[in-house]
C-alpha cells in the first residue's frame, strides 16, 4: 500500500515531514458513494466519530466554531458546493476498511524494520472529505500522521515541531492537557512553513506535534490519514506536568531532555490527566 524511501523514514520519522507514495487512489472503498454508506454507518453506531462543518474561512479558526448547516448525508451530496469539512475518524471500526489499514500499518513496521511496535499504543485510520477551495484550520496533532491523497489536489503548509516561534511551549503543554485548539496560528510567521502540493497517490508523513493546516484546491478531495498513536507517557504525562508547573509560576524543562526529569514528571502528569478526565471528561480529539 505503501512506498517509503527506508532511508528517509530512519532519518525523519517524527522528526520533520516527508513525501511518501501509495497504492490507494481508485481504490472502490474510497470511492464518494461507499464513503456515504461508511459515513451513515458511523453517524448510527459510533457518531463520536463523525465531524463535518462548514462555511469555515480563516486559517486560525477554532475546531467546532461553525455549527453544520445540514445533515451528513445532505452534506455530502451537496459536498461540490457546501464549503465543508467531513471528518469520518475511526473508519477501521468497520472490518474492510480495517483490513487497509492492517495493510497499512504492516508497511510501516516493515519500513522501520519492527522497531516501533512495542511503542504503539493503538492505531487509527481517519477519512477526510473536503468541498473544493475549503481550508482546513491550522492545528497540532497528537498523533503520527500518514496524510494520503486519494482524489482531488490540496496544499498542506507544514511547520516544524521545534520552531518556538511559531509553536510555544505553552501551546504544545495546553494542547495535551487542556485545550486541543491551544496552537495558535501566527500570520507574519506564515514563511516559516514548507509547502507541499498533495495529488492522488501521493502522501506526507506529518510528525506529532508539527503545526499544519490545509487549502483544498478545485475539486473534491478525499485523503486518508494512517495514524499511530504513541504511549501517552513518551507526551502526554511530561507535557501535563508542565502544564501545571507552569501554571504556579515555573519555568519547566521540556521533555526529551533529562530522563531523570522526564521520569519524575510521569507520575504527577499521569494523575493530573486522570483527575481532570473524571472532572470533566476526555478532550474531544478530531
Amino acid at each position: 500500500m505503501l512506498s517509503i524511501d527506508r532511508s528517509l523514514f530512519q532519518e525523519n520519522f517524527n522528526k520533520q515531514h516527508f513525501v511518501v507514495q501509495h497504492d490507494l487512489a481508485g481504490h472502490p472503498l474510497f470511492a464518494l458513494p461507499r464513503l456515504l454508506d461508511l459515513a451513515t454507518e458511523v453517524a448510527q453506531k459510533w457518531p463520536r466519530d463523525l465531524y463535518f462543518d462548514d462555511g469555515v474561512t480563516e486559517i486560525g479558526q477554532r475546531w467546532g466554531a461553525k455549527p453544520n448547516s445540514f445533515p451528513i448525508d445532505e452534506t455530502i451530496s451537496r459536498i461540490e458546493s457546501a464549503g465543508a469539512w467531513i471528518l469520518l475518524k475511526s473508519a477501521e471500526q468497520n472490518p474492510e476498511y480495517a483490513q487497509v489499514l492492517d495493510r497499512c500499518i504492516s508497511d510501516i513496521l516493515e519500513i522501520s524494520d519492527g522497531q516501533l511496535k512495542s511503542k504503539m499504543r493503538r492505531t487509527q485510520m481517519a477519512i477526510f472529505i473536503t468541498s473544493p477551495k475549503r481550508l482546513s484550520t491550522y492545528h497540532i496533532d497528537s498523533e503520527c500522521n500518514f496524510l494520503l491523497q486519494l482524489s482531488g489536489e490540496k496544499e498542506i503548509s507544514l511547520f516544524s515541531k521545534y520552531d518556538r516561534e511559531v509553536l510555544t511551549e505553552d501551546e504544545i503543554e495546553r494542547s495535551w492537557t487542556v485545550d486541543t485548539n491551544a496552537a495558535i496560528y501566527k500570520p507574519a510567521l506564515q514563511h516559516h512553513a514548507s509547502i507541499v502540493r498533495l495529488a492522488p497517490g501521493r502522501g506526507v508523513h506529518i510528525p506529532v506535534n508539527a503545526p499544519h493546516w490545509v487549502q483544498n484546491g478545485d475539486e473534491i478531495s478525499i485523503s486518508v490519514a494512517i495514524l499511530y498513536h504513541w504511549w501517552d507517557r513518551d507526551y502526554a504525562n511530561v507535557y501535563a506536568a508542565n502544564h501545571y508547573l507552569r501554571k504556579v509560576g515555573l519555568t519547566p524543562q521540556p521533555p526529551f531532555r533529562s530522563r531523570i526529569l522526564d521520569g519524575l514528571k510521569q507520575p504527577f502528569g499521569a494523575g493530573a490527566i486522570r483527575l481532570r478526565r473524571a472532572l470533566r471528561g476526555p478532550l474531544r480529539q478530531y
